[in-house]
């Protein structure tokens, strides 16, 4: 396990529910009148890292990365509003559910359109990643050989499926994003394709997004973003 870190970009602390004032702060419209941001999530990139991406993009330094290891779960987990990570503290109210944070994150970040179409597409592209995350054999009582079979399968049909209908939403497009803008959606294919470029998931071919040229380019193109260049680095 990675020995717990938070990286605090902006000098700020990471508070605990129990310092929330009774008087927390109400939902408003105007997102200038918030000053704190605090990402909690384990110490790795999993539901957190687009959502990390994309505060790097719209905050710079000013928002603290939270990061805890696996041993430190069980205390924790008590302290989240649904038991679950990530969260994301806004002056000290935490907020949670991964897809709502990144959705929050990229219009801070100006990466969510405000174009209803377009943000369907960015919605339909995003909950299409998720879903075929869920999807994903695990192993538990399966034998090695056939823990590697269903991961064969799942490749030969779900992800090719759903691996082709997203090179189609970017081909919609023009073929190099799921929009004409960078996106949350772009942002989470990055990771993804980050992670299967690594290796890490066993039994997947680490090449198979390779064939997809509208996969390959939009990725390209997040890659190539000053910002995301400058969260990659100062994540290191």
């Amino acid at each position: 396990e990675s020995q717990y870190r938070a990286r605090n970009f902006s000098n700020r602390t990471a508070t605990s529910n129990t310092e929330d004032s009774p008087a927390s702060p109400r939902y408003c419209c105007s997102c200038s009148k918030m000053t704190s941001l605090v990402l909690s999530y384990f110490n790795a990139r999993g539901r957190a890292e687009a959502i990390r991406m994309c505060l790097y993009v719209a905050k710079g330094g000013d928002w603290v990365d939270d990061r805890f290891a696996g041993k430190d779960w069980m205390s924790i987990k008590p302290t989240t509003p649904l038991g679950s990570v990530p969260t994301l503290k806004i002056d000290g109210m935490a907020h949670c559910q991964s897809t709502a944070l990144l959705r929050y994150a990229g219009k801070l970040a100006g990466w969510y359109p405000s174009d209803p179409l377009a943000a369907l597409v960015v919605d339909e592209a995003v909950e299409t990643i998720n879903e075929l995350q869920s999807k994903l054999p695990f192993k538990g009582k399966k034998t090695d050989e056939e823990f590697k079979q269903s991961r064969k399968e799942f490749q030969d049909t779900i992800m090719t499926q759903y691996a082709g209908f997203i090179e189609d939403l970017i081909q919609r497009n023009g073929g190099k994003g799921f929009t004409t803008e960078p996106s949350t959606a772009d942002a989470l294919l990055f990771v993804l394709l980050g992670d299967f470029r690594a290796g890490n998931y066993d039994h997947l071919d680490p090449s198979f997004f390779e064939s997809y040229p509208g996969i390959v380019s939009t990725v390209e193109g997040v890659a190539n973003n000053e910002q995301v260049k400058k969260y990659l680095a100062a994540s290191k």
